[in-house]
């Protein structure tokens, strides 16, 4: 019998309606030889310090930090153990696995953390999504990957997860009893992402409880050539100037304002020329999609991803938003007069100065040694040749 892992129930329904798998079960779907379950995020956890040693347990005793697991141990998250219970029954009835999760890290571990705890020793295989319409889904079941080639991602997730309970565990423990000796007597908690994001916004309020105001001044002439009128603005000598460049002594201003206002016509001494090229962006990743929509309207990053993971899961718009890359595979090149089309039909504005492009020029975004098998936020390639 076939198991196909999905990361959560919407991913799990698309995948089974293509595989025309329809009579439910409870936490699953299933048909003659094929069965398609999921989990909800993470179902596991690292174990508590204290089923390492009665010792680690409250209260917490500076004389036993630091907490170092010989061996690693995992827990059932108890919201979800339901769906746990589910899983680990249908394993045990699987010839195969076909990882189904988001095509990342986190998605690999999902799996991989269950598989290894439920002692799974069947086959395996990842079918590896970038997008959850029903094209691209028939795609990469036609092309299901080997187990093996996307198994480190899972040794980098418990890396990760590890660090980070190693570095939680110990230093919320070893700062909160300093603190306590102190008299402080709340728990303070440290992470790996959590302090230094803290210390960037303690570093930043302080900067701006302790900002003094400072004057400048600047001396800025309108000139006028061949009755073109422009303006020019004086730079001080370093001696004069902050480290903007700006005339941080009134008097020195105000002589060179009085010449300037003496003075009949101004001359050219040097004059200095450069190309300079600016390179198309990057395609969107989550990271600058959040600065974009909070850049030009305001919105938050949680807000940004909601949408994203909307448009995603839901609307099958867009490839998996998760991603960090901004570049794309060379081999996509033979999609570039597929989105140009779809462009020019989207707005017919911009379709006069879409025939007029020289397709053979391509930017710095199709880069095979930079781009990642979680490609950039785009709308699938097969959505863009659909009709309407």
């Amino acid at each position: 019998m076939q198991l196909y892992l999905c990361e959560k129930p919407s991913q799990a329904k698309d995948i089974a309606r293509v595989l025309g798998v329809k009579q439910r079960g409870q936490g699953f779907l299933f048909s003659a030889r094929i069965i398609v379950t999921w989990a909800i995020g993470h179902l596991l956890e690292v174990a508590a310090p204290e089923q390492y040693g009665e010792q680690f347990g409250p209260p917490w005793r500076m004389e036993v930090l630091p907490v170092l697991p010989v061996q690693w141990q995992w827990s059932v998250k108890e919201a979800t153990a339901g769906q746990f219970a589910v899983i680990e029954h249908l394993l045990k009835q699987a010839d195969e696995v076909i990882i189904a999760t988001d095509a990342d890290r986190e998605g690999e571990m999902i799996a991989r953390e269950l598989l290894e705890y439920c002692h799974f020793t069947g086959a395996v295989r990842r079918l590896w999504l970038s997008a959850l319409d029903e094209t691209s889904i028939r795609q990469a079941l036609s092309a299901i990957l080997p187990g093996e080639q996307t198994e480190a991602l899972y040794q980098a997730g418990l890396g990760r997860a590890r660090a980070d309970w190693l570095t939680g565990i110990n230093l919320t423990r070893l700062y909160t009893l300093k603190a306590q000796a102190l008299g402080f007597g709340e728990v303070l908690s440290i992470g790996r992402v959590q302090t230094p994001t803290l210390a960037l916004v303690v570093s930043r309020d302080k900067d701006i409880a302790n900002f003094v105001p400072k004057s400048y001044w600047q001396v800025v002439a309108t000139l006028e050539k061949d009755t073109i009128r422009f303006q020019a603005k004086w730079l001080p000598a370093a001696e004069d100037g902050d480290e903007e460049n700006r005339c941080i002594r009134e008097t020195v201003a105000q002589a060179v304002q009085q010449s300037c206002q003496q003075a009949t016509q101004a001359t050219v001494m040097t004059v200095s020329k450069k190309r300079e090229k600016t390179p198309p962006p990057l395609c969107f990743d989550l990271g600058t999609l959040q600065q974009t929509a909070s850049r030009l309207w305001g919105m938050g990053a949680s807000q940004v991803l909601t949408i994203a993971q909307s448009l995603y899961e839901t609307h099958k718009a867009t490839t998996y938003p998760r991603t960090d890359c901004g570049y794309l595979p060379v081999s996509m090149q033979v999609d570039i007069p597929v989105v140009l089309t779809a462009l020019a039909r989207t707005d017919p504005a911009i379709a006069d100065i879409i025939n007029q492009l020289d397709k053979q020029q391509v930017s710095r975004v199709w880069n095979d040694k930079k781009s990642r098998p979680t490609m950039p936020l785009s709308p699938p390639v097969t959505l863009l040749i659909s009709p309407g």
